[in-house]
């Protein structure tokens, strides 16, 4: 039986959120919050007051699809009323925010999660695979360039690159450094630099940009059995060892939000959920800034 999901706000991020869920067979989209945006292509009931589009959508779920500033509120306003939360990406301002979510959350006894939809990239979820029959991984490095992309870098790009690397290789941070750099932004920087050792030894090398003319976003582990290289928006992945070089099998019908919210119907049945990322995990990455 599909689950009533609601979707609160209806920005760019609301309207691709909506567009996969129309299509699930897990979600039925029950109603669509947002005080001011419309689109005549929705078919979901739009609300422009938060009670009624609790009392007449009745959604089982939620999905916050909010800027940054409105994500903590309309985060408490919702755990009152709804068990089942996602934040459709962890941006925050501070830790505190996260906390004082992680709190709501605890004390509402809701289930929460972040949309890092990295973790199930076609791509990532092919390496994942791939990595299980290594012996030894050495390294990683990741190259994240988006240009002309306006905001805080860390919260747009490196947070969830971190949390890509720790997710892959399944261990915590032993070390860390980072360094900044401004060559196009006077007033924040556009380009972050990240050096990472783990606990289990992988070094982790990430280079996020807002720079240059070209989107890009690849992934290199070195390993045991060869070298994996790895594009995450044309969702290919290669291995090239002595014997030269074999491509590996992805799936990009199944996109990164659609097995998001597979992985997020199974946190809303049974409780728990190994694949989402958690409060608790945008906690400890944030922190380390």
């Amino acid at each position: 039986m599909k689950l009533k999901i609601g979707i609160v706000g209806y920005n760019l991020v609301g309207k691709r959120h909506y567009m996969e869920l129309r299509r699930s067979d897990k979600f039925e989209v029950c109603g669509v919050f947002d005080k001011e945006n419309r689109d005549d292509a929705c078919r979901a009931p739009f609300f422009d007051e938060f009670k009624k589009f609790i009392e007449v959508a009745q959604p089982q779920a939620v999905v916050l699809c909010l800027p940054q500033h409105e994500i903590v509120e309309a985060f408490c306003q919702c755990a009152k009323y709804c068990q089942n939360i996602l934040i459709s990406r962890p941006i925050f301002k501070s830790v505190s925010e996260l906390k004082e979510i992680k709190y709501a959350s605890v004390v509402n006894k809701v289930r929460v999660c972040t949309g890092v939809d990295e973790r199930f990239n076609p791509t990532i979820v092919s390496l994942k695979k791939a990595l299980l029959k290594e012996e030894e991984i050495y390294s990683i490095s990741i190259a994240h360039f988006r240009p002309l992309c306006e905001g805080n870098i860390i919260n747009e790009l490196s947070l969830c690159d971190i949390d890509l690397a720790k997710n892959l290789v399944d261990s915590e941070i032993c070390s860390f450094f980072y360094t900044q750099a401004n060559k196009t932004n006077t007033k924040i920087c556009d380009n972050v630099g990240i050096n990472i050792k783990m606990k289990n030894q992988i070094l982790v090398s990430i280079t996020d940009s807002f720079c240059g003319s070209l989107e890009r976003f690849k992934i290199e582990v070195n390993a045991k059995e060869g070298v994996y290289f790895g594009d995450l928006i044309d969702y290919k992945l290669h291995r090239v060892n002595e014997n030269g070089q074999m491509n590996l099998k992805t799936d990009p019908i199944n996109n990164e939000i659609k097995a998001q919210y597979d992985a997020f119907y199974d946190l809303c049945q049974s409780g728990e959920s190994s694949e989402l990322s958690s409060i608790d995990d945008a906690i400890k990455i944030k922190e380390l800034f």
